[in-house]
């Protein structure tokens, strides 16, 4: 990618990890780095930090010491965990959702006790190919399976509270806005997003936004999407090279991006991801990078490349963030997720 994306980091020895001696907490699913990776480089301000990374061995270790009793562990030994093909990412302040397509399993890990589950059935049905997950606000998960043609409201502990029933091709990106209680579904070879809206007898279509094409308001193959706290939705547009917006009301508003490999462009845009202050991640599959733009579309700065070294990325796809602002990029190339911060503005 062109030079003016090729932001190296600042590597810094983290002197409170290494006294702390890389402590967990029990919702904390991933070892703190005792290396401190930055972007942008001094004499520019960090905006952000890198936190860790998520295996399944960090899963498997964070579940065997704070997620089972005692009597548990004595008798089921600890979870086995496998994570092969990580895409969709989800999270609020309880729960983090995780999509594994190479295994088609779905893990939830709770943020606040280090509970966890990996769901690989639901129901009597066997995920085929989870892609997109949607954490609703309580513990639970919406799942979209592409090959099953199916999306699924799970709760926490992975039963079946509804099915959302829509004519899908491939159901792939979710998001759940959980003021309005609308669950938004990127189809993409429909090169749609469909609007559902839960209601008490289950969930109603209640729009299609999109149809192929390249005008304002269409899509080229859509694959995720994330919703900002005022509910406005941002959609990657992966084969018109952009991001579009659009109101809760399903109006565009505006759309950045173009194809191109310098500052702004875009290859194959897959993962977007919105924080508290309205900045807009975007994971690029093709150049390994997340670029972040302003609530306006104008762009910031870009950070992480290719590589499997602490902070790198190889084919990454779904990306979220969370009630901290924390930043999570499935790295599905490396078969981890990768855990980012932004770096507010200290003011004085």
């Amino acid at each position: 990618m062109g030079n003016a994306l090729r932001i190296p980091a600042l590597v810094i020895l983290s002197a409170a990890a290494a006294l702390s001696g890389c402590a967990q907490s029990p919702g904390q699913f991933w070892k703190p780095t005792e290396k401190e990776l930055i972007w942008p480089l001094p004499p520019d301000l960090p905006r952000v930090r890198y936190e860790g990374t998520i295996t399944a061995a960090t899963i498997q270790g964070n579940a065997t010491r704070h997620g089972l009793s005692a009597v548990l562990r004595f008798i089921a030994g600890p979870p086995e965990v496998k994570l092969m093909t990580p895409h969709g990412v989800s999270a609020d302040t309880k729960t983090l959702a995780l999509a594994d397509s190479g295994t088609a399993v779905v893990h939830l890990l709770d943020l606040t006790n280090g509970d966890y589950r990996a769901i690989e059935t639901v129901g009597t049905t066997r995920l085929q190919c989870p892609i997109g997950v949607a954490a609703d606000g309580d513990g639970g998960v919406f799942v979209g399976d592409a090959v099953l043609r199916r999306v699924f409201h799970l709760s926490r502990r992975g039963r079946v509270v509804d099915e959302v029933t829509g004519d899908f091709q491939r159901p792939t990106g979710l998001a759940y806005d959980v003021a309005r209680r609308r669950l938004y579904v990127v189809d993409t070879p429909a090169h749609s997003v469909l609007t559902f809206q839960a209601e008490a007898g289950g969930y109603s279509l209640l729009r299609r936004l999109g149809g192929r094409g390249e005008e304002r308001g269409s899509f080229n193959f859509p694959t995720h999407l994330s919703l900002a706290a005022n509910g406005n939705l941002y959609v990657t547009d992966s084969l018109n090279f952009r991001v579009q917006v659009f109101t809760p009301d399903g109006e565009t508003l505006q759309s950045f991006g173009r194809p191109g490999d310098g500052t702004g462009d875009f290859g194959t845009a897959k993962g977007v991801a919105v924080d508290s202050e309205g900045h807009v991640y975007v994971v690029d599959s093709l150049f390994d990078v997340v670029q972040i733009f302003d609530e306006n579309g104008r762009f910031l700065l870009s950070f992480a490349g290719t590589g499997s070294e602490d902070g790198e990325l190889w084919l990454p796809t779904g990306a979220c963030t969370d009630g901290q602002d924390r930043l999570y990029v499935a790295d599905s190339g490396n078969s981890r997720i990768q855990v980012y911060r932004y770096v507010r503005e200290q003011k004085p």
